[in-house]
This record gives C-alpha cells, sequence and structure tokens, in this order.
C-alpha cells in the first residue's frame, strides 16, 4: 500500500508498506482512495505553520472513493458505492456532535489534519462520514466538494439583490461566487492580488467584477452589504472590513497563518457590522452534491492540475509555489 507521509521538514515522501485486509469494525467503511484535493491548509501544514498537525503524518482532507468493504452494523452504505468524505470525525455521542458541531467533538479528529489522512490507497472511516455521490459526479470533483464554504455563506446570509465582494480568486473564493450567485446575490464582485490568478478567474467568468486588490484599497469603497475573505491575510481582512457597507456582514473564510497584530475594533462596532467565522457545522452534504451534480456549482473547471500519487511531492510544491495558471491541484490515487 502506498501512503505519502509528511516528514515536517524533509517535507513529503511515498513509501510502499505490505497490507492485508482485515475485519473491519461494526459501524466503519474501507474506501479505496480515489482522489483528494490538496488546499491552502495543507500549505499551512507543510510550513509548520497550523496546530495540531504534528509529523510523520499522512495528508489528505479532501477526499473521494468507493467503499471496498464494511463492517456488520452499516446499513446505509454497501460496497462498490461511490462516496465523498467528510474529514471530520467526532465521538457522535457529546452535546457538540449532537448539535451537528463535530469539529468542536473534545474526542474528535480530522483526517490529514491531525490523523492520518487520504493519501493512500485505503482509509477506513466512519459509515456516518460517508455521502453517495451520483456517477454524474467524478471522484476528483467529489474529492474538492466539501459543505464549508456553502453552509458558511448560508450563515452570514446572503439576500436577494446583495451586492457582495469577495476577496481571493484561489478554490474556495471561485465556489464562494457561484455560492452567493445561487443565493440571491444582485452584484459580485472578485478582489485578487496576484494578476495570474486574477488572470485566470476572468477566464472564468464567475463574476461581474474583477478588482486589482493593489488599486482597491481605498477606504471609500463603502458599497458592499458583504464581504467574504477567502484570502486570509492581515491586508485581505483589513480591507475586508473597509471595504463593507455600514451594518453590513464580514464573512471570515481564510485561514491566517499569523495573527492580525493591529485592527482598529471600531470598525466593527461604528459601523455596525455582523462578523462571521467559517468553521461551520457538518451538514449540507447532500445540498452540495445535489448542486453539482444539477451544474449550477461548477467544480470541474476549478480543477486545472492533476497528478498521481507518485508525484505526490511535485503537487504539494505546485500549490504551495502558486504554479501559473494552478487553480485547484487533486492526487489521483
Amino acid at each position: 500500500m502506498r501512503q505519502l507521509i509528511w516528514q515536517g521538514p524533509k517535507g513529503v515522501t511515498l513509501e510502499r508498506k505490505s497490507y492485508t485486509r482485515t475485519s473491519i469494525p461494526e459501524h466503519q467503511v474501507l474506501v479505496k482512495m480515489k482522489a483528494v484535493g490538496i488546499c491552502g491548509t495543507d500549505i499551512h501544514i507543510l510550513k509548520g505553520n497550523f496546530e495540531g498537525a504534528n509529523p510523520p503524518m499522512i495528508l489528505g482532507h479532501e477526499l473521494a472513493g468507493e467503499i471496498l468493504d464494511v463492517g456488520t452494523g452499516v446499513k446505509r452504505v454497501r460496497p462498490g458505492d461511490r462516496v465523498t468524505v467528510d474529514s471530520v470525525v467526532g465521538c457522535g455521542r457529546c452535546d457538540l456532535c449532537l448539535k451537528t458541531r463535530t469539529q468542536f467533538c473534545a474526542e474528535g479528529f480530522e483526517f490529514g489534519i491531525n490523523h492520518d489522512g487520504g493519501c493512500q490507497d485505503y482509509l477506513m472511516v466512519p459509515e456516518r462520514n460517508a455521502y453517495l455521490i451520483p456517477d454524474s459526479i467524478s471522484f476528483e470533483e467529489a474529492a474538492i466538494l466539501d459543505m464549508e464554504v456553502w453552509n458558511a455563506v448560508h450563515k452570514c446570509g446572503i439576500h436577494a439583490g446583495d451586492r457582495v465582494l469577495i476577496i481571493g480568486s484561489g478554490p474556495i473564493g471561485l465556489i464562494a461566487c457561484q455560492l452567493v450567485r445561487i443565493l440571491g446575490a444582485g452584484y459580485v464582485a472578485l478582489c485578487e492580488a496576484l494578476e495570474s490568478r486574477l488572470t485566470v478567474a476572468k477566464g472564468l467568468n464567475m463574476a461581474d467584477e474583477y478588482i486589482d486588490n493593489a488599486a482597491s484599497s481605498s477606504a471609500a469603497d463603502l458599497k458592499y452589504d458583504v464581504v467574504i475573505d477567502c484570502a486570509g491575510t492581515s491586508a485581505s481582512t483589513l480591507h475586508a472590513f473597509k471595504a463593507v457597507r455600514p451594518c453590513g456582514r464580514v464573512l471570515l473564510f481564510g485561514v491566517h497563518e499569523q495573527a492580525l497584530r493591529q485592527f482598529d475594533m471600531n470598525e466593527i462596532i461604528l459601523k455596525d457590522l455582523v462578523v462571521f467565522g467559517a468553521l461551520s457545522d457538518r451538514t449540507g452534504w447532500e445540498d452540495v452534491i445535489a448542486l453539482v451534480a444539477s451544474g449550477a456549482l461548477n467544480l470541474k473547471s476549478l480543477i486545472t492540475h492533476r497528478f498521481s500519487l507518485d508525484e505526490g511531492s511535485l503537487a504539494y510544491d505546485a500549490v504551495r509555489n502558486r504554479e501559473t495558471g494552478l487553480i485547484k491541484a487533486v492526487l489521483m490515487i
């Protein structure tokens, strides 16, 4: 069995180990991994800037595959089923899990974050974490099919006709552009600091306006009902609070590598803003699967680079170095 292992400062290495099929625990399923998405969180981990992620560890938290075997208590899925996998695993019993806030479970973990993930040939997961996908959705699309953006955008509230600014034209930003439109936004602007990324985003035609971040930092841009920061930098967050109108909403989605050292809280208080974090509850998988299956949410065009598991080191380097033209990279296993 192949495993792509993060070794700390040494980077990632591909290792081959013998693998023997054993009996499956009662409520678990064995998944033959087919695709794993690479995201910004993976790069934070590789840089050693993600709390709780410690080497050596098998990477991969955006997951899709085919079920090979199931435990005796499994009722909802069966061998041969194609699934996307929720990487967040909770105990299923505590108050937070029962409220679908599984990501805060004291006994929980996340594949590829603080527990061995999906960059390997086989992965055992709880049945409740496996969601069926139709044949019309490819494994690579299923791997990057995550309800987090949907829930976060839904949570901050998009009203009919809202003017929305998305900061950051990576995969999350481009997904957010589509979702706010689905939820009724009347005007969508996309802001990006890197010219190469902005050029690619324009080609996908997912926004009404494309803004060069360097030319749009003026506090005069108080015109958006909702601003969504998908970049997770000090500059992007400060820009978000400048660009939102009084009584507007700000959604902070991008994960920051460093703390925001200085911020004037009066930006929130005196403008009467509502601010949302993005760590949403773990519901809505079926909704997002339906959006992708119907074609309303286009994930396929975001996947610009594909690598085999054997090319894992090259894949993570390409994402970390923001290779020209790269939006989303997927490992095909």
